[in-house]
């Protein structure tokens, strides 16, 4: 192997890391707007109580557990439904 192959190998291997790079940027561009989003709608665009809107968050496929709050879930989540159920028995 040459050095001029060296150099293209490192050349790609810089332009796939690049290229990783604006895709990250990009989702986190997303998850800040996503992220804006929701806090508004938590602090002002709600006009349920607390514990109405978390459920209506969570319904919409979003975590409310401290560790993942706001974050996007696919799947039930533990921590979420351990909230739900400790705070629905709570008003009972």
């Amino acid at each position: 192997m040459t050095l001029k192959d060296d150099l293209e190998q490192w050349r790609k291997k810089l332009n796939a890391v690049l290229d990783e790079g604006d895709a990250l940027h990009e989702r986190v561009a997303d998850l800040e707007k996503e992220n804006a989003l929701l806090q508004e709608r938590l602090m002002n665009g709600d006009k349920t109580d607390g514990f109405e809107a978390v459920t209506k968050i969570y319904d919409e496929g979003y975590h409310i557990c401290p560790a993942n709050f706001g974050r996007t879930r696919d799947e039930e989540c533990l921590f979420c439904l351990n909230f739900l159920l400790h705070k629905g028995k709570k008003d009972v």
